[in-house]
């Protein structure tokens, strides 16, 4: 059965949880950042007696969910997401595979990407390109260049990514880094999320015109290079081989793998 968490139960995820917060990251850091009954997000549990069986956790158009042995109803999950619509499920390739298997394309298309999680815990080299923090004025550039690229923004609502990113920025959760020539954003990277000596990477896009000259390793290397001077553990996401070789080069070993379920349509049940 799926039941709404209260703040008590926050002790509960935390130990199905355990050491393996790498297999959720996104669920544990949200969780650790804004607590059971902020506004920021709703959990769930799927319990049945004194076991639990998933940990569902809604942020903006997307749902986060961890199940250890994937034995969760996903009917009762399709009930859950009726009063949740939602962008993208985002989960171990297990429970990807698992929830995929026991749902209908036809009724709501979906695609489903699956990639990797991966630790960094020394850069190759240093980096040498001029690296800095976006400032406001950069954040039309950075939405436009995130939500314009096929792969990454078919992932996002527009709307929702532009509130995501100044949310964050302005909270201290994120940090957004930039390489300008002149006024023009050619390279992007942030921290999605960082919380309790944790960061999560992400969002490394480089604009088209300035492509294959290098300007992704070279932001790369220094947002990772700042976080791992600062004690923090470093992890990323990623989908495509390209995106593979690329993590590699600058460090990044691989500790699991990753399953995105993005729907069709812009806001949709299972």
């Amino acid at each position: 059965m799926i039941i709404k968490c209260q703040k008590c139960d926050e002790q509960i995820i935390e130990s199905y949880i355990g050491k393996e917060y790498y297999k959720c990251l996104y669920l544990y850091m949200n969780l650790q950042r804004y607590g059971i009954g902020s506004q920021a997000i709703d959990v769930y549990m799927d319990r049945l007696g004194n076991k639990t069986k998933a940990i569902y956790l809604f942020y903006f158009s997307c749902v986060h969910v961890y199940s250890k042995d994937n034995d969760f109803s996903v009917l009762e999950l399709k009930e859950l997401l009726k009063k949740h619509p939602i962008k993208m499920i985002y989960c171990e390739k297990n429970t990807a595979e698992y929830i995929g298997d026991n749902s209908s394309r036809s009724e709501h298309p979906f695609t489903i990407t699956y990639g990797w999680v991966a630790e960094i815990t020394n850069v190759d080299e240093k980096h040498r390109e001029s690296v800095q923090l976006a400032s406001v004025t950069d954040f039309e550039q950075i939405v436009q260049m995130i939500y314009g690229d096929e792969d990454i923004g078919k992932s996002y609502n527009k709307n929702d990514l532009a509130e995501q990113l100044l949310q964050r920025s302005k909270e201290g959760y994120s940090r957004n880094y930039v390489i300008k020539k002149d006024d023009t954003v050619i390279a992007h990277a942030c921290t999605n999320a960082e919380v309790n000596g944790i960061a999560i990477v992400a969002e490394l896009i480089v604009n088209k015109e300035y492509r294959r000259r290098g300007y992704a390793l070279e932001i790369w290397r220094a947002i990772c290079e700042e976080l791992l001077n600062e004690g923090k553990r470093v992890f990323s996401f990623y989908y495509s081989n390209e995106s593979r070789s690329l993590h590699k080069k600058v460090g990044f070993h691989e500790i699991c793998e990753w399953g995105k379920i993005v729907f069709e349509n812009n806001c949709m049940e299972v």
